[in-house]
């Protein structure tokens, strides 16, 4: 009699192996079609709680509640920047008024000290409606605000343009009745005894907010159009029926005014020498804060928004910016370092009056 092995695994007929292949293969397939189904659910599950947890974090005001916040929060604010700042070039001031039916008007008004010790202006003005919606977890008078622009205009030296019209946002607003904050203003109530109340916007600053529906103005913008483009009359005259006079093009904010009119300022300006310290405390003046714009606009998808470098240029004896690179920069990524080549690569500085070698820079910023 044959002893049997059990560490010998025993013989298989082909058709037996066949079958029991399979049903082990049917086996798989529902086993991975339940896995599947099973995750599916658990990340719906998933998601739907996220979101109830997001709304759960807020405590919806009734209308009563909401038109008592009004009332209580209507008036006249003021936020006006130290003037004892690092960057004294720069001065800002933000007149906010709050009807106690929501609507409001703000100014916000940029005083740009240029190179040439001339100044220049930047306003934008905003009205719309305000509605309270829920109290936020930030605090005991923070809430979050449904905001409808009816409508913007910025004010760029002599040139006017108009932002998108009728946009809805959110806002995070602290207030109290006391005090006001919005963004990262803290605004103080405004004193209108007297004659003060009518120096509270500056004069004729919501006028012009209406301009685009008067047709004399419309049509004067129309021939200012056609003598810029004289050239090209025909073409011209095709792209009125479509082209809105009125409407901001892309750049058109104080970003982009801010470095048009220092640029324009610094080629009016000759030295004799400029050194290293004088091309730094440009760029704390200017470029830093456009840099700054530069980059966060470049970080808004990703998870990470901070950002430090530092960069190599050099700048010549006739203003410009040369052999820009980048040294070292905590966030992996060619497209961002490219635009902050572009944007440091755009700088401009006082021309010396005479030829020089240039001057080489090195410089670290913190985002």
């Amino acid at each position: 009699m044959a002893q049997m092995d059990f560490f010998q695994p025993k013989k298989k007929k082909p058709s037996e192996l066949f079958a029991r292949a399979m049903v082990f293969g049917i086996f798989f397939i529902i086993v991975l079609i339940f896995f599947i189904s099973t995750t599916k659910n658990e990340k719906s599950l998933e998601v739907g709680s996220q979101l109830l947890n997001g709304m759960a974090k807020y405590k919806g005001f009734e209308e009563k509640q909401k038109d008592e916040l009004k009332l209580r929060n209507a008036g006249f604010w003021q936020f006006a920047s130290d003037t004892n700042t690092a960057n004294p070039m720069l001065f800002l001031t933000d007149r906010f008024e709050l009807k106690p039916n929501g609507i409001f008007w703000q100014v916000t008004e940029y005083t740009i000290g240029l190179p040439s010790r001339k100044s220049t202006r930047f306003m934008h003005v905003v009205t719309g409606y305000m509605n309270p919606f829920a109290k936020t977890s930030g605090g005991l008078d923070s809430m979050v605000c449904d905001v409808h622009i009816i409508r913007h205009v910025y004010v760029m030296g002599a040139d006017t343009c108009y932002g998108p019209s009728n946009t809805d946002t959110t806002w995070n607003v602290v207030a109290n009745g006391k005090r006001f904050e919005l963004g990262d203003k803290v605004y103080t109530a405004y004193d209108t005894s007297g004659q003060s109340l009518f120096k509270f916007f500056p004069a004729g600053a919501l006028d012009i907010i209406d301009k685009p529906r008067d047709k004399s103005y419309q049509i004067a913008n129309k021939t200012v159009f056609l003598a810029k483009n004289k050239a090209r009359a025909p073409d011209a005259l095709k792209s009125m029926e479509t082209f809105d006079f009125c409407q901001c093009r892309p750049g058109k904010d104080f970003y982009g005014f801010l470095k048009s009119a220092v640029a324009a300022d610094m080629r009016t300006v000759k030295v004799d020498t400029l050194n290293e310290d004088a091309i730094q405390k440009i760029i704390d003046a200017y470029y830093r804060l456009l840099l700054e714009n530069t980059v966060k606009n470049a970080m808004k998808a990703q998870k990470t928004r901070r950002c430090n470098l530092k960069a190599a240029f050099d700048v010549t004896w006739e203003g410009t910016v040369a052999n820009c690179s980048i040294v070292a920069i905590s966030v992996r990524d060619e497209q961002l370092k490219n635009r902050i080549v572009a944007d440091i690569g755009s700088w401009t500085f006082p021309p010396l009056k005479s030829s020089a070698p240039s001057k080489h820079i090195e410089r670290e910023f913190w985002f």
